[in-house]
């Protein structure tokens, strides 16, 4: 049988950051200022992995800048709006308050973000959503720009930060986080971390799914993790598909194609069609319901030869679009487009889970010591996130995690670590190479992919939904039978996607008992088969639980409307 390394490496620290983007350094380097133990954790290699370094777009926020007509409380408005009013209004009231406040701390510590032509004052884009420009931006590389910022403070303040460490397990000892195990890619070793704080910060899940625009190591790992640890998942069904996703070639299929706001979206016909979706916004309507009228052109037969319609940027005058999505026209001219003079074929993309872990105001979620931030955590973004909140939601929950956790948890002595977890941990991965069985973790990554994309996609009905439980409980199954072909376990990627698919399958499951409960259709969940928004029956969170490791449990909690009132009238949650 194939060991282990064996040594088992122990660290310690105060807080422990897992993740390696923004919401990670963000976290880390708030934490910090307060004089305590820190260390970040990332599967990969910080600022060349995860989701921020392929953040193109530009960060809401309403500050000095904010144009006549706009305030914080028209932000509020419109991500309240945006939401189909599932938000956590108290989350939406420190995003909307706290933002500016980063972006300009952020620009203190380094960050270029574009000017005007006046070369005095912030470009602001607009984009689906929002009311008036808010949104300061560099190009098309304003998460690549966080990213430098925030990791150049890491470094100055003496942060350690681990890559090529896959979390597998939060420990837990009388229900509180105590720390992490998880293994070094590099050694193929354990690797045992007692913190006092843990702050998970690993993204979304994107890869649940055959067409994403995110990077292949986003894999629920956060959702999987905690969930385990007994905190809850809320809002699962609400799952955002960018609609500009490139569609060939194969190697970019998915990846983000162009952006909305620069493009006019056309049938096969050469029709401007969102004006007979949304009239008002067109291409700056919201990003579900653009998604879904592609879906339906394409359904209609007036969609491109590859099951995608056309982003239009030939209006443009010459040289804007070289401009303003610099790396975007690189990429469009190595496959063959001239974007100043033909159409790009696009189609919707998993970009981005509005759900996650539940959490209150300071993002812990329900277990002492356990923080979720960014797109780990639920709440913000209600049933559709509102173009450029996400990297505002990453630096404003970064910054208050990092805080809290650094003041109220730093002063808990340091509990014992849960040995029979680390054992746990130990023989699934021995597992991988002691299974007589042959499924590779390749082919059932892509089972499972194929599974959520025909069967919980952008539509979604009962029989679907159903069909897709039923395929993700055979793959539950055949998970303990994954074989890896190589017998080592240094750098061992395989490996590494073995372990990645038990946090895929056990996000799937959650986005299909969520859709399949919420029987009405609303922001980035929609069923055929209740087509239609229900404020009488549904202004409620679905929330995901799973007692001891057992099965998924389904329960609900009161919303509130968009007039911040209960279904009942009470206006209480």
């Amino acid at each position: 049988m194939t060991e282990l390394s064996a040594t088992i490496e122990s660290l310690v620290t105060d807080v422990l950051v897992v993740g390696g983007g923004a919401a990670a350094a963000m976290a880390a380097y708030e934490a910090k200022k307060h004089n305590v133990g820190v260390m970040i954790v990332s599967k990969g290699i910080p600022q060349h992995s995860g989701s921020t370094v392929m953040a193109p777009g530009a960060i809401a926020g309403v500050g000095s800048w904010a144009v006549p007509g706009d305030s914080q409380q028209v932000h509020f408005e419109d991500t309240i709006r945006g939401g189909y009013g599932l938000n956590d209004r108290s989350l939406v009231e420190i995003l909307v308050r706290e933002s500016p406040k980063l972006i300009l701390e952020l620009e203190k510590l380094g960050a270029l973000w574009q000017r005007d032509e006046s070369g005095k004052n912030y470009a602001l884009r607009i984009d689906g959503g929002h009311s008036f420009p808010r949104c300061p931006f560099i190009e098309d590389r304003t998460g690549r720009e966080m990213l430098r910022t925030l990791f150049g403070q890491v470094s100055k303040m003496g942060i350690p930060v681990y890559a090529n460490i896959v979390v597998i397990k939060i420990l837990i000892f009388n229900g509180r986080a105590t720390g992490a195990v998880g293994m070094d890619i590099r050694t193929g070793g354990l690797v045992v971390i007692r913190a006092k704080a843990v702050i998970l910060a690993t993204g979304g899940a994107g890869n649940v799914y055959s067409n994403t625009s995110n990077p292949t190591d986003i894999t629920g790992d956060g959702f999987a993790l905690a969930l385990d640890a007994g905190a809850e998942l809320m809002d699962m069904e609400f799952v955002q598909f960018f609609p500009l996703g490139f569609v060939r070639p194969a190697s970019l299929r998915g990846t983000l194609g162009a952006l909305l706001y620069y493009v006019h979206l056309r049938n096969n016909k050469g029709e401007r069609f969102m004006s007979k979706y949304d009239a008002e916004h067109l291409e700056l309507s919201t990003r579900d319901r653009v998604a879904r009228a592609m879906v339906k052109e394409v359904a209609e037969g007036s969609g491109g030869p590859n099951g995608g319609v056309y982003a239009d940027m030939t209006y443009h005058p010459a040289g804007y679009l070289a401009k303003m999505q610099p790396a975007l026209v690189k990429t469009y001219l190595k496959i063959g487009i001239n974007p100043e003079k033909e159409w790009l074929e696009v189609a919707p993309t998993c970009h981005f889970i509005m759900g996650g872990l539940r959490v209150n105001s300071d993002w812990r979620t329900k277990i002492p010591g356990l923080y979720a931030i960014g797109e780990c955590a639920a709440g913000v973004h209600g049933a559709n996130r509102l173009s450029q909140n996400a990297l505002a939601e990453v630096l404003v929950s970064g910054s208050v995690a990092g805080r809290v956790a650094a003041t109220s948890e730093a002063e808990q002595s340091l509990l014992p670590i849960d040995s029979d977890a680390v054992r746990n941990v130990e023989t699934m991965i021995k597992s991988f190479f002691s299974t007589k069985k042959s499924d590779s973790p390749n082919q059932l990554r892509s089972k499972l992919q194929t599974v959520m994309w025909d069967n919980a996609g952008v539509v979604r009905s009962a029989k679907r939904l159903n069909k897709a439980l039923n395929e993700i409980e055979n793959i539950k199954l055949l998970l303990a039978q994954q074989k890896c072909t190589l017998a080592s376990c240094k750098y061992n990627q395989e490996l590494v996607q073995g372990i990645e698919n038990y946090f895929l399958a056990t996000t799937a499951e959650a986005i299909i008992h969520s859709a399949l409960h919420r029987e009405e259709s609303r922001g980035g969940h929609f069923r055929e088969d209740f087509p239609d928004r229900d404020d009488v029956n549904w202004i409620k969170h679905v929330i995901i639980k799973r007692p001891q490791g057992g099965a998924m449990e389904v329960s609900f909690t009161q919303g509130l409307n968009d007039q911040g009132e209960c279904d009942d009238g009470t206006g209480k949650s």
